[in-house]
């Protein structure tokens, strides 16, 4: 059985989670307090979760557990075999991973409003000196981290700028298309949408990825694409 360690409320959680279900591979998951941060690297060398377990061995890091995935269970692939697709694959998940994360978690843990209503649900299993702490913390941590990466010194409207060019591209991609590369469903998707569902907890994110119908409908076949846990 594969093990699934796991933080809550993680887009990377959802990439690999419904990346297994759209493979039909049961799973188990393992949730860790961020009180656990320590144990994490001892456990896994990168310190990274979402971290899969299986056979003994331990794959930290996301797009590594991806790529263990499609090769130790090839069936319904998600990762094109085809070196122009697989190029594209690469590039979509790299910018997902390494750009929009930024940006959704930004605008979910500092942002007014926003973090008030998802810091208490990232933290709501900590102990409760925790719970205090935390959200007094979390966001002037948060804003150091995408303020040394580049976009915590915009103000939200540069921000929402930004997104809105973002999403824009995704919209474009997808005109005369259900997918993102080629025709049918890939790890591209499952990386762009992991982000863009971590985007709708920021509330004027959620406006503005409601205002582009071909986003909306590409979320929802993903979803209905990929929801079935397998039994086990």
């Amino acid at each position: 059985m594969l093990i699934l360690h796991q933080y809550h409320m993680s887009p990377y959680n959802e990439k690999v989670q419904r990346m297994l279900n759209f493979k039909d591979i049961p799973f188990e998951e393992k949730y860790w307090l961020l009180a656990d941060r320590k144990k994490v690297t001892a456990f896994n060398a990168t310190g990274k979760l979402p971290a899969l377990e299986h056979d003994g061995r331990i794959i930290g890091d996301s797009t590594d557990v991806a790529h263990y995935i499609e090769k130790t269970f090839p069936e319904r692939p998600l990762i094109p075999g085809e070196p122009r697709l697989r190029g594209q694959v690469h590039v979509l998940e790299d910018w997902a991973d390494e750009s929009l994360y930024f940006y959704e978690m930004h605008l979910r843990f500092t942002t007014p409003g926003n973090r008030e209503r998802n810091i208490p649900r990232m933290v709501e299993n900590e102990s409760a000196f925790l719970r205090w702490l935390l959200p007094r913390v979390i966001p002037g941590g948060i804003q150091k981290i995408t303020a040394s990466q580049g976009i915590g010194r915009k103000s939200t409207e540069q921000l929402m700028v930004d997104v809105e060019r973002h999403v824009q591209a995704i919209d474009g991609l997808l005109d005369g298309s259900d997918w993102l590369v080629g025709d049918r469903l890939t790890l591209a998707d499952l990386a762009v949408y992991a982000m863009f569902q971590a985007l709708r907890d920021a509330d004027m994110a959620l406006t503005l990825l409601q205002s582009h119908p071909a986003v909306t409908a590409w979320m929802a076949r993903i979803e209905e694409t990929t929801s079935q846990r397998a039994s086990p």
